[in-house]
């Protein structure tokens, strides 16, 4: 016996309008196209306002930062001049120290700078050896004292280190200070002395 597929309790679905399946839409009125348009240039308006105080803020952070980096660049600038300054007149004074040691005062190419052009000025004061390194710019200072081979014995550095060579230099100074004074001893007793048989013929 075939099976019946509907049975004769099974209720009947509802009938449901066609209209309730489609989505409904909305029926309110857009209002005015004038009022519409004016609000949303408003919004426009308010948000470029807002992008441009964040602009605005911007190229004024980014002129104070310019500003300061100027300032450092100038800052830098002047303290390398005057560095640059300050190494040209011990350079300047070193050539006079060499000048004033003729006899002892040799320059030698400098072996322990990896730059090309940089030189090594030996003296002997006091009968201490001092040394100086010597810039490339600077050597046309130099150009009255001894040029040797760093194999000469007069530029052998004897091991004394910056310390150590201030040091020596104090001293030498100290002793000049004492013959300044044994002189002008010396020529106060010379006068002294001279002015002596003028008191005894009186």
């Amino acid at each position: 016996m075939p099976l019946n597929p509907f049975r004769r309790n099974q209720e009947p679905e509802p009938v449901r309008p066609t209209l309730a399946r489609l989505p409904s839409t909305d029926t309110t009125p857009l209002g005015d196209p004038v009022a519409i348009l004016s609000q949303a240039l408003t919004e426009a308006q308010e948000e470029a306002a807002r992008w441009k105080q964040h602009a605005d803020s911007y190229a004024t952070a980014l002129s104070t930062v310019t500003a300061d980096l100027n300032a450092k660049v100038l800052e830098v600038e002047d303290r390398t001049k005057e560095r640059n300054g300050a190494y040209r007149e011990r350079a300047q004074l070193l050539a006079w120290l060499a000048a004033l040691h003729p006899s002892s005062a040799v320059i030698t190419q400098s072996p322990d700078v990896d730059e090309d052009g940089w030189q090594l000025l030996y003296l002997v004061a006091g009968g201490w050896q001092l040394s100086w390194h010597v810039h490339p710019d600077d050597a046309p200072l130099f150009r009255h004292v001894t040029v040797v081979d760093v194999t000469d014995p007069r530029a052998q550095w004897d091991g004394h280190g910056t310390e150590q060579k201030y040091q020596r230099i104090r001293q030498h100074v100290r002793l000049l200070a004492l013959e300044a004074d044994a002189d002008e001893l010396l020529r106060e007793a010379s006068e002294t002395q001279a002015r002596m048989p003028e008191a005894d013929s009186a």
